[in-house]
């Protein structure tokens, strides 16, 4: 039987300051990984903050479980267990398992590469990719990241997403990453005011250069937006009145996976025609 005692003494959580500073190595080592350099001591301890003995402390038990490994050159990278439990998170996801022939119905439809995306602080996270038939392909890779001010499946949930997550991409900053980023506050807000009349959204050449992506909303059985569906490819070949079939495509798409989650059907038909003229404008 519990004592009476330790029933009244209080619970701490969340006041591990080794299992934070660990955690923010994992984070710190996302990057690097993805890359395939890795990052020496040097790099972490400027990146985090941290002097190069507590990196060591906290670097050794990660090893130990092999959530971070050593390169023979002496770089830190993301060990198998970290490769391990993020398959294990993603293989839960009864999302992907419902997407996925939805998404290759798509890229066979559009002829593009299609993405499943999630969104968390401020980036969205490729969790799906299908890969369309031209020889020419993109190079995202699932488990990738990207700003959401500029992208369009980003663009996509800061336009159904509260208006916090809104405010808090814009003091993040918005650096631009082409000359067609858009960089302002205003702009953007007029931006997600135009995605949710018209109900899907266009990275127009934002987020990379010759890259153009087309992305719609998924909705949940709450009416909550939990994912995006987008279609990207060379701005040469999506282009003009193509845009306007793309994205017809690419929202049907979501609708019908929104569907399959349960959400209400009335939250759907809002969505604006899409007009291939004015689209061929843009």
């Amino acid at each position: 039987m519990q004592n009476i005692e330790d029933e009244a003494l209080p619970v701490k959580r969340n006041d591990s300051s080794s299992l934070r500073k660990a955690l923010g190595i994992l984070g710190a080592l996302t990057g690097p990984t993805a890359s395939g350099h890795g990052a020496s001591l040097s790099e972490l301890s400027l990146v985090l903050g941290m002097n190069k003995s507590t990196l060591l402390r906290l670097l050794e038990p990660l090893r130990d479980v092999q959530l971070v490994e050593q390169n023979r050159d002496g770089r830190y990278r993301l060990g198998v267990m970290a490769v391990t439990l993020g398959g294990a998170y993603l293989s839960g996801l009864d999302l992907r398992e419902q997407a996925r022939p939805i998404l290759e119905r798509l890229a066979a439809t559009t002829g593009e590469t299609v993405h499943l995306l999630v969104y968390g602080e401020g980036q969205v996270t490729y969790i799906e990719k299908i890969a369309g038939p031209s020889s020419i392909q993109m190079a995202s890779r699932v488990g990738d990241r990207a700003p959401a001010y500029c992208t369009a499946s980003g663009k996509t949930f800061l336009a159904y997403l509260p208006s916090s997550e809104f405010e808090a991409v814009v003091a993040a900053g918005m650096p631009a990453r082409t000359p067609h980023t858009i960089t302002t506050a205003t702009r953007l807000l007029d931006e997600l005011e135009a995605i949710r009349e018209a109900g899907y959204a266009v990275d127009d050449i934002e987020n990379e250069l010759d890259i153009r992506c087309v992305s719609a909303p998924v909705f949940d059985h709450n009416g909550h937006i939990v994912a995006a569906i987008s279609a990207s490819g060379p701005e040469t070949r999506i282009h003009g009145t193509i845009v306007a079939a793309v994205a017809r495509a690419v929202r049907n798409g979501a609708d019908d996976l929104s569907l399959r989650l349960g959400a209400p059907q009335t939250l759907l038909p809002v969505h604006a025609n899409i007009d291939p003229e004015q689209e061929a404008t843009k």
